[in-house]
């Protein structure tokens, strides 16, 4: 055969050891055949023949053998570019009576053929590939002959492919399964046709299905469907159907030639997919970390999440999402140290935790943690840099905010704490200050009021209101009025002073209200860590440690999953590594900071092993 004396085949395509099925398939059927048939393999169309298509080719053969079908390979095969570009996106072109010049007895004569090219689908379903049939017309009995032989090499083709094959006349009454139909469905021949395909449609996609295919054939345009089919054992799952129209010499469509290819796996892995993407976007915007994805070709920020506006004091909806703007809001003093741990991310694969401060636009400096760590391509180049950035200024509880309307009392107490070690910022009224309150840093504010009536507490109203977290002491004078701490502490402040205190009383006072902020702060960041890890898992994961928290066993888990015990161990195994705990107790404590237990119930089998 020609193409086990080519060299040129096996640099192609490698050694026929090396190929896939489909391909081993495909050639062995081919060299096998009488009728002249090629194929034109791999994303260079790479061109394999057999001997009955050498006269075909005349001169060119054999050189083309084993060659990427280029311009002048493309003519001697009598296929135009336009030809091969409709095939590869899976329609069937035939051409009748083509009168060409063949090679016959050292020289050549005229001869017609009818030319059918067809796409050739890989064992994922993809098309890898063009097939090529000749058949000779002058001699009608013969050319009948390799008719017969054509239906029987395409259906010895259909039973070698690992998808249903099907075919149907013109007006898309089926009269042709492989094999493969009937052991799915278990139907018999005499039901497994037009009705029984009908029948095996999922009943809420049926109408659906029923409809495009009509319009597909009344289009005579090709058509993509994807549907539920009933198994044998009643077992849904989804399959792409693929229907392809051949047509005439006139154009009119003569027959349809389609696949079922199961792709119920992929659909599920989307669903998945998209109940994680939906987790993720649920914690990122509900998350006070900003979590963002970087990409490191263009630089550019592929996503913020909303909290970035609340941490570095910037619009989400206007903010450049280049590297360079944002690198300019990080301190001068860090700059270099974040730019060399980013570009370890990038260029070693590392995971980073660096802690850096950033300029708002306002002037405030924010202390961020931020942890980086690689997003791989299918080839384990680093294609993005994700993130989580937290704030943690807050963490160190220094920071005073004074509100005093009298410009010497406002410095008098700025130096005061300043002194004691505290961060300090000034406001000149309660309205400066409830302009900017959404987005301070948590504090404890220090409010100066001449009297306890509307206006003079109308700063602890509206953060109460509006759900800030920063609490406030009032400093007023009395005169023995008890009234005025009550209204304070009612309006919404943490402490009332009388004047005239010492300075103790109010450093005492402000510590008081930063502990407060303290612990709120660490029970705040252990749940943010505990849904940022949690999110992390995958959908099988997840499922385990849903079970696991409302009392499964791995025996009862395994069998709600479907899943073996052995696997259920390997997945708790990664669940307590990932959250990092040490024992079930401690991974129930982590679950229950993430908000994940609430609705969960026992198992009936807490004591089976």
């Amino acid at each position: 055969m020609l193409l086990h004396h080519s060299e040129r085949t096996k640099m192609s395509l490698g050694p026929p050891a090396t190929w896939t099925p489909t391909l081993r398939v495909l050639v062995d059927l081919i060299l096998a055949s009488h009728l002249p048939m090629a194929i034109l393999w791999g994303a260079n169309l790479v061109l394999i023949y057999n001997d009955a298509y050498a006269p075909i080719l005349v001169d060119e053969h054999p050189r083309i053998l084993g060659r990427p079908a280029r311009e002048r390979e493309r003519e001697a095969l009598h296929i135009s570019d336009s030809t091969v570009d409709r095939v590869l996106k899976g329609e069937t072109v035939s051409f009748t009576d083509q009168l060409i010049r063949i090679s016959h007895r050292g020289g050549t004569v005229d001869a017609c053929f009818t030319f059918c090219y067809s796409p050739v689908r890989d064992e994922t379903g993809r098309i890898a590939g063009l097939l090529a049939t000749a058949v000779e017309t002058m001699d009608r009995e013969k050319a009948e002959a390799v008719l017969r032989e054509s239906e029987e090499r395409y259906r010895q083709l259909s039973e070698a492919l690992p998808q249903i094959v099907w075919s149907s006349d013109a007006a898309g009454n089926v009269d042709f399964f492989n094999s493969r139909w009937f052991a799915y469905t278990g139907l018999r021949d005499e039901e497994g046709y037009s009705a029984g395909w009908e029948r095996a449609i999922h009943p809420e996609d049926r109408a659906r299905v029923l409809k495009l295919w009509g319009e597909a054939r009344r289009s005579g345009k090709s058509c993509e469907i994807e549907y539920r089919l009933r198994r044998a054992d009643g077992v849904y799952r989804w399959h792409l159907d693929r229907a392809v129209p051949v047509q005439d010499s006139r154009g009119q469509v003569v027959r349809w030639f389609g696949t079922f290819t199961d792709i119920d796996d992929r659909k599920h892995a989307e669903e998945a997919l998209r109940e994680s993407e939906e987790r993720f976007r649920q914690f990122a915007e509900n998350s006070s970390a900003v979590l963002w994805v970087l990409d490191v070709e263009s630089m550019t920020l592929e996503y913020l999440s909303p909290s970035f506006q609340q941490v570095w004091g910037e619009p989400l909806d206007v903010v450049p999402r280049d590297f360079s703007h944002w690198i300019q809001s990080v301190h001068p003093n860090d700059r270099d140290d974040v730019v060399a741990a980013l570009a370890r991310v990038r260029q070693e694969g590392e995971v980073i935790v660096k802690e850096y401060r950033v300029i708002r636009p306002d002037g405030t400096v924010r202390w961020i943690q931020n942890t980086g760590f690689p997003i791989l391509d299918e080839h384990g180049t680093v294609k993005r840099v994700a993130g989580i950035a937290q704030d943690v200024t807050r963490h160190n509880g220094s920071m005073v905010y004074v509100v005093d309307g009298d410009p010497v009392a406002r410095r008098s107490r700025s130096l005061l704490f300043q002194g004691a070690g505290y961060q300090v910022k000034t406001f000149s009224s309660a309205e400066a200050f409830l302009e900017v309150a959404p987005v301070l840093v948590p504090g404890c504010v220090i409010l100066d009021v001449k009297s306890p009536n509307m206006s003079g507490l109308i700063l602890p109203r509206e953060l109460k209101a509006r759900r800030i977290g920063l609490p406030v002491v009032v400093i007023g004078e009395a005169q023995g009025d008890v009234s005025f701490g009550v209204q304070a502490m009612k309006a919404g402040a943490v402490d009332f002073l009388d004047v005239p205190h010492d300075a103790r009383q109010l450093l005492d006072a402000v510590a008081s209200a930063l502990a407060g902020i303290r612990d709120i702060a660490e029970r705040d960041q252990a749940a943010e860590l505990a849904k940022a890890r949690i999110a992390a898992l995958s959908s099988r994961e997840r499922e385990v440690l849903e079970r696991l928290l409302a009392g499964g066993t791995n025996k009862t888990i395994a069998r709600g999953l479907d899943i073996s015990p052995r696997t259920v161990e390997a997945h708790r195994a990664r669940i307590m590594e990932r959250l990092g705990a040490q024992s079930l107790p401690e991974l129930v404590q982590i679950a229950m900071a993430a908000g994940l237990t609430q609705g969960m119930r026992p198992s009936s089998n807490e004591g089976e092993r």
